[in-house]
């Protein structure tokens, strides 16, 4: 016995492809909304610092309203810890690139530590590493994260050369050249 199943109208059919195409236009547009308040907030962040930025300069710099902003970040630390995220998923994809172009161990550990070394001595990584090199303090209270373990993980990069710190400027990433004692570059096994 066939069964009959109704055949559905083409105006339906014409009105459901109409809906998703909007959905996915939509979820594009919002995609790219929120990386370009990604990227203001970075801008703002690194030429005024955590301490010195309001939500409201981000807004301005990214040219959206009050509602805008809030559809995607709860407030600064939200857009901070996004920026940070976003910093991380990048130097990790970097970082599994030059390890995958690498078939000798040597070679691979040579290649993690370029890497690595890139975050501090790349020109265009410096202020985005400076700017995350300093976890605000209201961060650390909300998410459980204290500022000793941020000073202790800073102190350990100031050990080894990578940051220098001064009274009263702060933590900053040391140049290649203030650096060159400490042996940096490749590593020969």
């Amino acid at each position: 016995m066939a069964v009959n199943r109704p055949v559905p109208a083409r105006g339906v059919v014409k009105a459901l492809h109409t809906h998703e195409a909007r959905l996915v236009a939509l979820r594009a547009r919002r995609e790219r909304e929120y990386d370009a308040l990604l990227d203001a907030a970075l801008r703002v962040l690194v030429r005024r610092g955590y301490e010195r930025t309001r939500v409201e300069d981000i807004m301005r710099e990214a040219r959206i309203s009050t509602r805008a902003f809030y559809r995607f970040c709860t407030g600064k630390g939200d857009v901070y810890l996004a920026l940070f995220d976003r910093a991380n998923r990048a130097a990790m994809t970097r970082l599994q690139g030059s390890l995958a172009r690498q078939a000798r161990p040597r070679a691979r550990l040579e290649a993690y530590i370029d890497a690595t070394l890139d975050l501090a001595y790349r020109e265009r990584l410096r202020p985005e590493v400076r700017l995350f090199l300093t976890a605000p303090a209201e961060l650390g209270a909300r998410y459980g994260t204290s500022r000793i373990t941020v000073a202790k993980a800073v102190n350990e990069l100031h050990q080894q050369g990578l940051v220098t710190r001064r009274a009263g400027s702060g933590t900053r990433v040391t140049s290649p050249e203030s650096s060159a004692g400490y042996g940096f570059g490749r590593l020969f096994l």
